[in-house]
C-alpha cells in the first residue's frame, strides 16, 4: 500500500513539472475579469431583486 501511495505521488510530482503555469501578469489579468464579471453580475442581481420587490409590493397591495 505504501508503495503505491508512493508512486502515486512521485507521479503527482512529474506532472507539476510538465505544468505550464501562468505569468503574474496573466494570473493579474484573469483575477481582474473575474472580479469585473463579479461586480456586474452582482449589481445586475441586486438591481433585479430591488426591482422585482417593488413590482409584488404594487401587485399585492393592490
Amino acid at each position: 500500500m505504501f508503495k503505491r501511495i508512493k508512486q502515486f505521488l512521485d507521479d503527482v510530482r512529474s506532472e507539476f513539472k510538465r505544468v505550464q503555469w501562468p505569468t503574474r501578469e496573466a494570473t493579474l489579468k484573469s483575477t481582474y475579469v473575474v472580479m469585473g464579471l463579479t461586480i456586474c453580475v452582482s449589481i445586475f442581481l441586486g438591481a433585479s431583486d430591488i426591482g422585482l420587490s417593488e413590482l409584488m409590493k404594487l401587485l399585492i397591495s393592490n
